[in-house]
């Protein structure tokens, strides 16, 4: 038996404490200098054996205790382990280092509050804290310019106006043409571009929505409940060619736990899952600002899903509050290279779903 050092160790100060962050297991706890000096020579693998040999004053059971504590905390892994597997993975596949990586690993499986628990923070916060202005107006500027505001009766300002983030679903089926739209105007390839750049494939697909660098990271899944003529289960599109392949007919995770038991979610006819694949960005983009960026595009293929599901006259809205875990068993996903980000139901709102009662011109206006 061989050990190492973890790849996705950051050391943190807590006041005057020194604390270690695997962001990989996320797990935290503090360590004093001994530890740091032990985890600083097992960069390489090592057996138990010789790093006790490097501190022949320490008593060989203290040594033993030390070094399990630490495979415990996933400081150090043990080769040919599930978790070393994945330290490597990690090591060999993720180019953005420890900067993506800390938010990338650190952000799984959160501890998601339920509604009352979220009822009692909202509460809290209403308590202890002044109420911050959700827009900004150009009062005390030296010019400021009158705009007449666009017709928002016809055209593309009146799809824009008719989507709303409606969480309230009614049954019944939703047309297969209506999912058609929803995913080609994410992800739909409308042609190539011929770059002519060496070392790169020359054809880069060309969508509805920009990409940086044309990498395109994403993969739409559709979790079918009820669409006309289609199977419930799930499904691969391929952007490619326009087509749903079909992925599994097994929905045991349902949608609730699938999205941190939103349980609005499962009213919906069908759901656009958008999944990242990283190594899709990285491999033209080193720097960790790449991560941003594959995150902002998500939300450019939403907005689209979002209008074309209004303009079916469809009820919509989006979440990105996922249960990692359960989509990486859904998905069968690589959890270093590939991440369900994001997510858009679809389906008929509820009858009350579009009452106007809350919703009017600002009382100011």
């Amino acid at each position: 038996m061989r050990l190492r050092r973890a790849r996705t160790l950051v050391v943190e100060f807590a006041g005057p404490s020194v604390v270690i962050r695997n962001f990989m297991g996320q797990k935290v706890a503090p360590a004093d200098g001994f530890v740091l000096e032990v985890l600083s020579r097992a960069d390489d693998w090592q057996t138990p054996e010789a790093l006790c040999a490097l501190y022949p004053h320490v008593p060989a059971e203290t040594m033993d205790a030390c070094l399990r504590d630490l495979a415990e905390l996933g400081w150090l892994v043990t080769e040919h382990s599930e978790a070393a597997a994945l330290d490597a993975e990690y090591e060999t596949g993720w180019a953005w280092e420890a900067t993506a990586g800390l938010y990338h690993f650190g952000i799984q499986d959160p501890p998601w509050l339920d509604p009352v628990q979220s009822t009692q923070w909202m509460q809290q916060i209403s308590a202890t804290q002044p109420t911050l202005p959700l827009l900004t107006t150009n009062e005390g500027l030296e010019h400021v310019e009158e705009m007449q505001r666009p017709d928002m009766e016809q055209g593309l300002f009146a799809t824009l106006k008719r989507r709303r983030s409606i969480r309230s679903f009614e049954p019944g089926s939703v047309s297969k043409d209506a999912l058609r739209d929803c995913l080609f105007a994410g992800l739909g390839v409308t042609g190539f571009l011929n770059t002519q750049i060496p070392g790169e494939d020359p054809w880069l697909p060309l969508t509805m929505t920009p990409s940086g660098g044309a990498r395109n990271p994403f993969e739409g899944f559709v979790y079918a409940r009820s669409v006309d003529g289609l199977e419930p289960g799930i499904y691969h599109y391929s952007a490619l060619d326009n087509s749903l392949g079909f992925v599994s007919e097994d929905l045991a995770i349902s949608t609730t736990e699938l999205f941190a038991q939103q349980d609005w979610t499962e009213g919906a006819g069908f759901a656009i899952l958008l999944v990242a694949n990283f190594d899709r960005t990285m491999w033209k983009y080193p720097h960790p600002n790449a991560y941003r960026v594959v995150l902002m595009e998500a939300g450019h293929i939403g907005q689209n899903i979002l209008l074309a599901a209004a303009d079916h006259g469809l009820a919509a809205a989006p979440t990105g509050a996922v249960t990692d875990s359960a989509a990486r068993t859904l998905l069968n996903l690589n959890r270093v290279r590939q991440s369900l980000v994001y997510a858009v139901f679809v389906g008929h709102a509820a009858p009350d779903a579009f009452e106007t009662k809350n919703f009017m011109a600002h009382p100011q206006s």
